[in-house]
């Protein structure tokens, strides 16, 4: 049997660590983990596609398996590799049961198929950490749920949840939701989290929210440290520097190392080869065992963009007016001889409104989204956006900087008319090299004046058909 393998393996590969955490960092001793993991990763695909049929073992097929003995993460897949690479630390990994690891593997590769790397660039395009801490625990509730369903619907009996997993129950717990719906997508708990954080003015928890299993990990070691300060021992001369285990991290274990760099379209890219190249590995019957918001994902994933954002806005970034900004580095245009006279380069600062019809057909989720995806595109470039929300006159105008910013509540619900952006923004000197993008769901003036903006964009919710301007002065795409 695959699984007495594997076990075997397991429990040679847990004493090795045993011995490791004492002190011993002999080359030949993690030389002998790495061998031994990868033969466990082998069986464990094997077991997968062979005893359980399992879809799972077949996105492993199309990973390339490294071993990290100085990563503090329990376990990640890189994007930015092709194939994705399957990246973790055995020290850390191998602390934990067999259904346990099954479970920790299958967690990581939901995270993939239900896009949560491209999501995560989107929603946190300046890398703030209360951000990441708040989608890290969106994301995990979503895709725990959905496995602890599987374990009990589909029979999953060979996966077994590690203590201390992040699902909607511990998430209504940790932030006092009174009532939370299960097995919903991450935007769900992300939205829920956000707004109860905002409430409270509640900040990163001491430890953070990095890894689902540090607890576990922790605990298991207990017993080993009482004696002991191994993180102050030095590792031998035939051994590794800054070998990182369960004894000597303090504590610091993370997960979600995906390693995917802030090019939200290539990262889309290698993530959507990567799950065709595994879905279309497996035969009919293994691809109907799979649930149906598994399927769905992978369809979601292939999907072709309605609307393609880093394209448009490419396209004007290089064409709207930057300002001059002197600098020591460049010569002066006229007197090149002078090297003491500071010569000038273009600020590219792209300036963006952003206008939104806040008529109830424009729900506040449907804004978190655009939004999010604004700004994942203009994470590399400096922008300044002003946001103006308007139904019949203009209800609200402010800046922002980072997706926080954005109000969670716009103000209007009432009819719709444009003219009263367009007024606002000719009558102001600072938005003639802007681009102005006019969120509606189209109803309102049949004429308006001709925005003084240098480009505009009229992104219509739902039929680009039912704008009802008769000249709308830009380009006219449907969400």
């Amino acid at each position: 049997m695959v699984d007495n393998d594997i076990k075997k393996l397991l429990l040679s590969i847990k004493n090795e660590i045993t011995i490791i955490e004492s002190g011993n960092f002999d080359r030949a001793l993690l030389n002998q983990v790495r061998s031994e993991y990868a033969d466990l990763i082998e069986l464990i695909k094997l077991f997968l596609i062979s005893e359980r049929d399992s879809y799972y073992g077949y996105f492993m097929m199309n990973m390339q398996i490294r071993a990290d003995f100085h990563s503090n993460c329990i376990a990640g897949i890189k994007l930015g590799e092709f194939p994705p690479v399957l990246e973790s630390n055995p020290l850390l990994l191998c602390k934990f049961k067999l259904k346990e690891i099954l479970y920790i593997v299958c967690h990581e590769i939901d995270h993939i198929v239900f896009n949560h790397p491209v999501e995560m660039l989107k929603a946190n395009p300046t890398s703030d950490e209360q951000i990441f801490y708040e989608f890290n625990l969106a994301a995990d509730a979503a895709v725990n749920d959905r496995i602890n369903h599987e374990i009990v619907s589909e029979k999953h009996v060979f996966l077994a949840p590690p203590k201390g997993v992040i699902t909607s129950s511990v998430i209504s717990k940790m932030f006092s939701i009174r009532s939370i719906r299960k097995m919903e997508n991450y935007e769900y708990y992300f939205q829920l989290i956000n707004k109860q954080d905002k409430q409270s003015n509640a900040g990163l928890p001491g430890n953070g929210a990095e890894s689902i299993m540090r607890e576990h990990v922790q605990e298991s070691n207990q017993g080993d440290a009482k004696d002991k300060d191994s993180s102050k021992q030095e590792p031998n001369a035939e051994g590794e520097e800054n070998v990182v285990t369960a004894a000597n991290c303090d504590g610091n274990i993370s997960d979600h190392n995906w390693g995917i760099g802030d090019d939200v379209e290539e990262v889309a890219a290698s993530l959507k080869e990567f799950v065709n190249a595994s879905v279309g590995m497996m035969n009919n019957e293994t691809r109907g065992l799979m649930p149906g918001y598994f399927s769905s994902a992978v369809e979601q994933i292939n999907k072709p963009p309605v609307l393609s954002w880093q394209a448009i806005l490419k396209k004007y970034v290089g064409t709207i007016t930057a300002n001059k900004r002197h600098t020591r580095t460049r010569l002066n245009r006229r007197q090149p001889e002078r090297f003491d006279l500071s010569g000038a380069m273009d600020d590219k600062v792209l300036k963006i409104v952003v206008a939104i019809d806040t008529s109830a057909s424009v729900t506040d989720n449907m804004i978190s989204q655009i939004f999010a995806e604004i700004f994942g595109i203009l994470a590399k470039r400096k922008h300044d956006i002003t946001v103006i929300e308007c139904d019949a006159e203009v209800k609200r105008v402010y800046k922002a900087k980072t997706p926080r910013d954005i109000k969670n509540k716009v103000l209007g619900r009432g009819g719709t008319l444009f003219s009263p952006v367009i007024d606002y923004i000719n009558a102001d000197k600072y938005f003639r090299d802007s681009l102005l993008i006019y969120f509606t769901d189209g109803y309102g003036e049949s004429e308006i004046p001709r925005p003084r903006t240098y480009r505009n964009i009229w992104v219509v919710i739902g039929d680009s058909r039912h704008l009802s301007l008769k000249e709308p002065y830009g380009v006219v795409l449907s969400l």
